[in-house]
């Protein structure tokens, strides 16, 4: 079988940048896939010198060549995705509703499960703090059995209705019993009918696409939604997302044989960001008064640290290796892209130094270089960090790694020490083409294994 395929996925708790590396990989695809997740997820391209936020299309979608798949493990929100292919139309993307191809099998997010997810999360003792864009509810009644697919949107209305119905009989009650709005099956099956219009001819068996483009060898971009920490199963759970965005969830969401997989690129930034509740063992405190600014603050304002889809200000801290390593043993990856290393030159020379959290302390006497599984055992970590004095300026025209700043060399070197994975893509700027590409294979390099160590 071919290897044509390069998966790209992100480190952490997501917005690490990977539009940026998406963006430089879909330039020559003929296929660009969007594999998990729902409009909870925001990335930004440039179209025509204009800025557009997409929550669903692939960004291949700007590249006239592409095919841009929403495959089978998202979940999608249909007045979402309207208003995206109505923006993009208006941007001058040449040809978008012939390249966007829907996978029947993704199912479909409903005005309920919005007003499901806001229910949940009031009913909840430690909230989550999710979007409100109704994923969890959604891929519930996947799991349930009860969700509504793509296809069943080309049922008679009928038959689309009675679905509907089926899946409100218990959220309803839900509802009506905490004093929220009650939906109505027929209202709903009459504005899906509304919605297809828009769409029908995209909704297509995306499994035999992407067999034919194996078959022919043709160039396969998978771009991850949210990110290895926030995985269903692997990630720091619940403070998670409700699907499985980590490598393997990722090939499985997109309808990819892993024997076609080529690479596979873990995106990060030099220094890490959260959105929302859960542990954060390297984060910065942050007073949110502009007058005295702490570290974490002084992060914010330089990286611009405020979420795509929610505009809430980001949790900051210092970049965490460990979650790195842990993602490399459990989920896989060949080489990282590290965004932000300009951003964190500026952070060490406002601060005066920067931090590497390169292992854990646990309990006041245990070490390791890997994520603990027990949440509640983050009550406790102490995270031990690499320390180097000062920062340093870049360039955003900067494309050779020889002429880096020797601070900087530094940092990428114990990153790719303490996680074993090379770093091969250096983010030194905003735009997309800011990127440093090192000619470097993307094998991964030994590290020493410090679990159990005292």
């Amino acid at each position: 079988m071919n290897k044509c395929v390069t998966v790209i996925v992100g480190a952490k708790w997501g917005d690490e940048g990977k539009g940026k590396i998406s963006s430089r990989e879909s330039r020559n695809a003929n296929l660009v896939i969007r594999a998990t997740g729902g409009a909870n997820a925001g990335h930004t391209i440039v179209a025509n010198g204009k800025k557009i936020a997409l929550h669903l299309v692939p960004g291949g979608i700007v590249y006239p060549q592409t095919t841009c798949i929403i495959g089978p493990g998202t979940v999608i929100d249909p007045l979402t995705l309207v208003e995206e292919i109505n923006l993009l139309e208006e941007s001058g993307i040449p040809n978008v509703r012939s390249r966007i191809k829907i996978s029947g099998r993704a199912h479909v997010v409903f005005e309920y499960h919005e007003a499901l997810d806001a229910l949940y999360e009031k009913l909840k003792a430690n909230p989550v703090g999710t979007t409100g864009r109704g994923i969890g509810p959604c891929y519930s009644d996947k799991a349930n059995r009860v969700g509504i697919r793509f296809y069943d949107l080309l049922l008679p209305e009928e038959e689309l209705e009675a679905k509907i119905r089926e899946a409100l009989k218990l959220h309803n009650k839900a509802l009506y019993e905490s004093d929220m709005f009650i939906f109505e099956s027929t209202e709903l099956a009459y504005t899906c009918k509304r919605y297809l219009a828009e769409f029908r001819d995209m909704i297509t068996d995306v499994t035999s696409l992407i067999r034919d483009s194996i078959e022919n060898n043709k160039k396969i971009v998978v771009e991850g939604a949210q990110a290895f920490m926030l995985d269903l199963d692997h990630g720091d759970y619940p403070m998670v997302t409700s699907s499985n965005c980590c490598v393997s969830g990722t090939i499985c969401g997109a309808s990819i044989p892993l024997e076609a997989v080529k690479n596979v690129i873990l995106v990060d930034k030099a220094y890490n960001s959260r959105v929302g509740n859960g542990p954060f063992p390297t984060e910065l405190e942050s007073s949110g008064n502009p007058k005295r600014p702490l570290e974490g603050d002084i992060v914010r304002e330089l990286g611009h640290e405020y979420g795509t889809t929610t505009q809430r200000p980001r949790r900051c801290g210092w970049m965490d290796t460990v979650i790195l390593k842990t993602e490399m043993y459990q989920s896989g990856g060949d080489a990282l892209c590290i965004n932000h290393v300009d951003t964190l030159g500026k952070v060490g020379n406002s601060l005066g130094y920067i931090k590497i959290c390169t292992k854990y302390r646990i309990n006041g006497d245990y070490t390791t270089d890997l994520y603990p599984d027990n949440i509640s055992q983050f009550e406790s970590v102490e995270p031990i960090y690499e320390v180097i004095e000062g920062g340093w300026s870049i360039d955003s025209s900067c494309r050779d790694y020889n002429v880096l700043p020797e601070k900087a060399k530094e940092f990428i070197k114990i990153v790719e020490k303490a996680s074993g994975l090379p770093v091969k893509y250096i983010g030194v700027g905003p735009d997309n083409d800011d990127l440093i590409v090192r000619n470097i294979p993307g094998e991964r390099i030994p590290s020493r294994h410090y679990r159990g160590e005292r």
